[in-house]
């Protein structure tokens, strides 16, 4: 199953009279008389929410879906004349999941008053016996995405949606089991409204995929500092006897900010992350992971988290590939406390001669992590003594959220690599390998194969981009492998994006995506039918593919395989 990302739904201003509401228009269908809770999902919600009715209910067919409320209802309002009859009555439709989408209406809006409505409600909610409780932030109106009729009808009310935004999270810090639906995240966009919140049927069937992805990943969180052992070697074309597997790990639904890192089992947990994190984000990064004890890698998660683990490729005992302990080799909040890295600034990091990487490794396998970076932006990294010609970034990264990604480095002469980024932000680097000098591996300025932006037309949906590698970029034509950067910008929905050879099929996925942001991920991939690499995605989207370093021997490429999968267990 292919992940996607999550978020939703948004509120209803008594600015605009319910008679002047418009509703987008969708069949209804009749939910059943009884369904097991686990697949019955009720929605309180005001004008937005029932606009979107039709749009939700067939966005999840395999539950009964009950959407009930009035526009501008607030939240004591929805819990006394909508929630407690049902608790009282041991309600049919009131199952494991209630969505909240309401209780922010100007001008009856008052702080301290909703902090105290939203405690309330969700005690109501944990004695009815739900288990999952969604409530959906506001999207903060911005005039940049919205017309200039909608920006002056919202004059009155807009300034304090972020305050709102802010007292959900605080709410979610309070309650552990209250997972915030994160509309305001991906409404930095047109064409989702009549007016500045209500939804046209795009909006519509956006806010309802979201949200009904959202439903059906609330289950099976791995719990706080659990680690995860998995079978990687002896299984699924993975020799019993690999030194180090590249894999893709991906974490959804995290309950809070946080980190995974990756590891041989059996051998003592390294004080680094593969993978940083804020709460309710989809993200993905790649890695070189070494084999332990039992052929398993572990995975050790911090905070509640939902873990998705997908298999690559491995080196071989033959491989020139060596395995190092996982090491933190530069952390920007450490050695710049207080401040972060300024913008266009190269920050070199020492990556040979220390960590157990000698100072002739042709090539050093590393993880990059943006962090505290207040708006969005692009990252390179490159041999601090050849800086890139053309800048091509390693990474997009988006606004208040941690980015990290993967790459197979050439250090410089002094043994230096730098990160240069576009704004201000935190970096950290870590290594787990390198390639020894005269290894068949070659690492070099990234050079743009693919970019679908030029004709100006979005690869459809499931629509294969073949990629020629071998012999293209370079790439010699006995190459066994090839670390690409794949980028999908201004893709029109959620979904994912996956990377694999040419010729097979994988139920994987290499990077995860949201609406008009461009989202990138790296990863080795072996070439296929043609010598070539595919690209597909779920969504329309562009796609943009960078090869940094290719592989000649040493290395064997699969079709990409899942390994783990939280939301299954």
């Amino acid at each position: 199953m292919h992940l996607a990302i999550t978020v939703a739904v948004l509120t209803a201003l008594t600015t605009l009279a319910p008679s002047s509401i418009r509703t987008s228009a969708a069949p209804e269908r009749p939910a059943p008389e009884a369904v097991d809770p686990a697949h019955r999902v009720l929605m309180l919600t005001d004008s937005v929410g029932l606009g979107a009715r039709g749009y939700l209910q067939a966005a999840l067919p395999e539950y009964q879906v009950v959407i009930d409320g009035n526009p501008a209802m607030m939240v004591d309002q929805i819990e006394q004349r909508l929630l407690r009859p049902r608790v009282a009555s041991n309600s049919r439709e009131l199952g494991d999941t209630v969505i909240v989408a309401a209780g922010y209406n100007y001008p009856y809006w008052d702080p301290s008053g909703f902090d105290a409505d939203i405690d309330s409600m969700i005690a109501t909610l944990r004695s009815g016996g739900v288990q999952h409780i969604i409530w959906v932030t506001l999207r903060e109106v911005k005039p940049d995405y919205v017309s200039a009729s909608a920006w002056r009808g919202a004059q009155p009310y807009y300034w304090y949606f972020p305050t709102v935004n802010a007292h959900l999270r605080a709410a979610a810090a309070r309650h552990p089991d209250l997972i915030l639906a994160d509309w305001s995240a991906i409404t930095d966009q047109s064409g989702l409204t009549y007016d500045s919140i209500h939804l046209n049927p795009t909006g519509a069937g956006l806010y309802s995929s979201m949200l009904a992805n959202l439903v059906r990943t609330t289950t099976n969180w791995r719990q706080p500092l659990t680690t995860s052992e998995i079978t990687v070697a002896g299984v699924n074309g993975v020799p019993a006897d690999a030194i180090a597997v590249a894999v893709n790990l991906t974490v959804t639904t995290p309950r809070a900010s946080g980190f995974l890192t990756a590891w041989a089992c059996g051998t003592p947990q390294p004080a680094t992350s593969n993978l940083n994190f804020t709460s309710d984000q989809t993200v993905a990064v790649s890695a070189i992971v070494n084999v332990g004890v039992g052929g398993k890698i572990c995975v050790f998660n911090n905070v509640a988290t939902q873990i998705i683990v997908d298999v690559q490729g491995y080196f071989g005992v033959d491989s020139d590939y060596r395995t190092i302990a996982p090491s933190r080799l530069a952390d920007t909040r450490a050695s710049q406390p207080g401040s972060i890295h300024a913008p266009g600034v190269a920050l070199p990091v020492q990556v040979v001669n220390t960590a157990g990487v000698p100072g002739d490794a042709a090539g050093v396998a590393v993880n990059v992590t943006i962090v505290d970076n207040d708006v969005a932006g692009f990252a390179l990294v490159f041999p601090c003594d050849t800086p890139q010609a053309v800048p091509i970034a390693l990474v997009n990264y988006i606004r208040h959220t941690a980015t990290p990604t993967f790459a197979i480095v050439k250090p410089a002469a002094d043994g230096t690599i730098c990160v240069q980024t576009s704004s201000s932000a935190s970096i950290i680097v870590d290594a787990f390998g390198y390639f020894q000098a005269g290894s068949p591996i070659s690492v070099t300025a990234p050079t743009r194969l693919v970019d679908t932006r030029t004709t100006g037309v979005r690869i459809p949906a499931l629509t294969d981009v073949v990629v020629p590698v071998v012999g293209s970029g370079s790439l010699p034509p006995n190459a066994v492998a090839a670390s690409v950067t794949v980028t999908a910008a201004e893709p029109v929905g959620i979904g994912w994006v996956v990377a694999y050879p040419c010729g097979t099929n994988s139920a994987t996925s290499t990077l995860n995506v949201v609406p008009s942001r461009a989202t990138t991920n790296s990863a080795i991939v072996a070439p296929g039918a043609g010598g070539s690499i595919c690209v597909k995605a779920s969504v329309a989207t562009h796609i943009l593919v960078d090869v940094s370093a290719w592989i000649v021997s040493g290395y064997v490429g699969l079709t990409p395989w899942r390994a783990f999968d939280s939301r299954l267990l």
